[in-house]
């Protein structure tokens, strides 16, 4: 356990006596651990997921400061690390509640007008608070967007009800999400009650047009074919620009072959807490950014919240505003 290391060094003592002595509390704890975790009380869930993500950062800290506890002497390693730990929790903590900006512009000869979109995933809310999924509205309105774009995991709790999501009614433009696999772990029914209860749109394999802009959403689910099965049943209008809502960052060619020219996503969280990015990266190639094939555009955004431990190390909170633009050739 790295508490268990960063005690022994700060003690000057063997680490394996202290991994031993940990031992006798690891089976209890961990048994609360997973009854916390799986439990839709969000009170008891909360100190176990911020306590698995300090010490997943920790991890990273022993791992910069094992060549010092090497070189010295006593408990100075143990110190340095207890140290540059505090610091990089903090800094964790602090980016799990600034939501960056990132612009994105792209140009059609499809569209006439020009059109802003705030294009949002992985809120979380349940995980994050009802005050959180103000913020995130207030910062999306702030951006003055035609509409909002919400791709998943909105919410990840059974907790969270109409109430909590009041937030999404504030805004005087219209709302459109497809849902996320979390949407899936909870009620659903109950949950997209609560969604749509708030003036929010759920494009469950379905489209709607807004202006010259189709808008086509997809249900999330556990197989990497799935924009490819459920698009051609939707049908696309290549002579319309056509925006594309689905969770994961998976079939990009699919959307590609079938005409979208803006597939938006989310779920990787650009890993969230580093390392976590290297092992997700290996799952969706394409994790995080703007990326382009023959004038078609695939965004993948890091999410603008956290899920679990309310912490962001090596990436950030983000929501992409998204200005349309028409062109004269491609």
């Amino acid at each position: 356990m790295p508490l268990a290391v960063l005690t022994a060094w700060l003690t000057n003592t063997p680490v394996s006596m202290a991994l031993l002595f940990s031992t006798l509390f690891a089976i209890p704890l961990s048994a609360w651990m997973w009854h916390s975790v799986q439990s839709s009380n969000l009170a008891m869930k909360w100190p176990t997921l911020q306590l698995v993500g300090w010490t997943t950062v920790l991890i990273t800290v022993l791992a910069i400061c094992a060549p010092l506890r090497l070189m010295t002497d006593g408990p100075t390693s143990g110190l340095v690390a207890l140290l540059l730990w505090i610091i990089a929790c903090a800094y964790g903590i602090v980016a799990a509640h600034r939501i960056h900006n990132k612009s994105l512009t792209i140009q059609s000869i499809k569209i006439k007008s020009s059109y802003r979109f705030v294009h949002i995933s992985d809120v979380h809310a349940g995980s994050r608070s009802s005050a959180f999924v103000q913020k995130c509205v207030a910062q999306a309105m702030s951006h003055k967007p035609d509409a909002i774009l919400i791709t998943g995991d909105l919410l990840d709790s059974s907790a969270v009800n109409e109430k909590f999501l009041t937030p999404l009614s504030a805004p005087n433009c219209p709302l459109w999400m497809c849902l996320g696999n979390h949407e899936r772990y909870v009620n659903l029914d109950q949950a997209i009650k609560a969604i749509e209860n708030n003036k929010t749109t759920v494009l469950r394999n379905t489209t709607e047009k807004y202006k010259e802009i189709n808008l086509i959403g997809i249900d999330d689910a556990d197989e990497p074919q799935q924009v490819a099965k459920v698009l051609p049943d939707i049908g696309v209008n290549t002579q319309e620009f056509t925006v594309l809502l689905y969770h994961k960052p998976d079939g990009w060619q699919a959307a590609c072959d079938n005409g979208i020219d803006l597939m938006l996503c989310g779920h990787t969280h650009a890993g969230q807490i580093w390392p976590f990015g290297l092992l997700v990266k290996k799952q969706f190639p394409q994790m995080v950014g703007h990326f382009v094939k023959d004038n078609q555009h695939l965004y993948v955004s890091p999410g603008a919240g956290t899920w679990g431990p309310i912490l962001r190390f090596g990436t950030r909170c983000e929501m992409t505003v998204i200005d349309l633009k028409p062109a004269t050739n491609e």
